[in-house]
């Protein structure tokens, strides 16, 4: 397939070089794709087990500081916490 070619105003155009090179693209991404990303992202999502543990802090409404669930004001504005 490497030898297809036209002329064109007297010069030659190797066409079937980059149709082989378009193939060997396909073949070798494909190849990575299916035999590396695709295992490595099914091994990824069989380590995340479970949902996330429920969170021990949360947001002050009037700084957006991280304060303890349990806290009645905040420690960086003084805000009372609802």
């Amino acid at each position: 397939m490497g030898g297809l070619s036209f002329t064109f105003n007297g010069g030659e155009f190797k066409y079937g070089h980059f149709i082989n090179a378009i193939i060997s693209f396909i073949l070798v991404a494909s190849v990575i794709f299916f035999f590396v990303v695709k295992p490595m992202n099914i091994l990824v999502g069989r380590s995340r087990k479970g949902p996330p543990a429920d969170p021990t802090t949360k947001k002050c409404a009037e700084c957006l500081s991280e304060i303890p669930m349990g806290a009645k004001r905040c420690s960086h504005c003084t805000q009372p916490v609802i």
